[in-house]
């Protein structure tokens, strides 16, 4: 049997019969935020009745299975369907409460660009091994270099200070370059980059309601090169930060909160598979040679 949507959208200027079953989603959005809207699971007869449409923009998709929503204004809308395809109706209603977004002096009146669907599936997969990341933090100008290959992992924090490790064996040097350039240190006075470091894991850490990214995805945008999820997150604190994301393993390549200059990555080396700097370079005592 095909798939019968009843009635399209229009508005609602009387009132339904109740139903014996009956029920109620509602969502609070931000001007410009998407979402959809699944009122029954195997319905084949859904009728919709919006009522006071002007807060929101509105289509079917999934052949009538669902409502798309787009904020567009401040406001209240409701939306009720209504599944006729058994002895009884059973209707659910959405309502939908739009809010202007937050436009503190702090955020330097940012403007929301308009929400779409996030179809995708969001994971976080970081690099384990085999990467050289560079990361260029404009707000104290300098560049944040991490590298791991197999048990050696080094850090450059880009003001001068050079480490490197062994996680497995716990040796451990830093760079004095104006002494002996690779010097040893005490055993195991190192912390290893865990599972992933800041910023490619900020969106997973950040971010911690990911049922519904629609609310948060506004589009494609290219950082390194690579064709970026861009998140626009206003939090309830009043923050906003935006997230541009690797489709690839859900590691974060830029960030920007408020007005602030963005942390973003600059080197993303991933395949980096043969270490060319480091202590076990050094040819003697006084080889001051990175």
């Amino acid at each position: 049997m095909k798939k019968t949507l009843i009635a399209l959208m229009f508005l609602c200027l009387g009132c339904m019969a109740v139903a014996q079953e009956k029920n109620e989603t509602k969502y609070e959005l931000t001007i410009g935020d998407t979402v959809v809207w699944k009122p029954f699971d195997g319905c084949l007869k859904i009728g919709y009745i919006v009522s006071n449409a002007q807060p929101i923009e509105f289509s079917p998709t999934k052949l009538g299975d669902c409502i798309q929503v787009i904020a567009k204004q401040a406001g209240y809308s409701n939306i009720t369907a209504t599944c006729s395809d058994k002895e009884e109706k059973v209707v659910a209603t959405a309502i939908f409460i739009v809010k202007k977004p937050y436009t503190g002096t702090e955020v330097g009146n940012l403007v929301k660009p308009a929400t779409q669907p996030f179809t995708a599936t969001y994971n976080f997969n970081p690099p384990a091994d085999h990467f050289f990341i560079t990361v260029n933090n404009l707000h104290s100008d300098c560049r944040e270099t991490f590298v791991k290959v197999g048990t050696k992992e080094a850090f450059n924090d880009g003001q001068g200070i050079d480490r490197f490790w062994d996680i497995k064996t716990g040796e451990n040097w830093y760079y004095r370059p104006e002494a002996q350039g690779w010097t040893d240190d005490l055993k195991w006075e190192f912390e290893p980059f865990g599972e992933s470091f800041y910023p490619l894991d900020a969106f997973f850490t950040e971010v911690k309601d990911k049922s519904n990214l629609s609310q948060y995805y506004v589009g494609m945008e290219r950082v390194l090169d690579i064709n970026c999820w861009h998140f626009f997150v206003d939090f309830e604190d009043g923050l906003v930060i935006q997230y541009w994301v690797d489709p690839a393993n859900g590691c974060t390549l830029k960030r920007q909160m408020n007005n602030d200059l963005p942390r973003a990555v600059t080197v993303y080396d991933l395949n980096y598979t043969k270490l060319q700097f480091g202590p076990y370079f050094k040819k003697g005592l006084h080889d001051t040679r990175r």
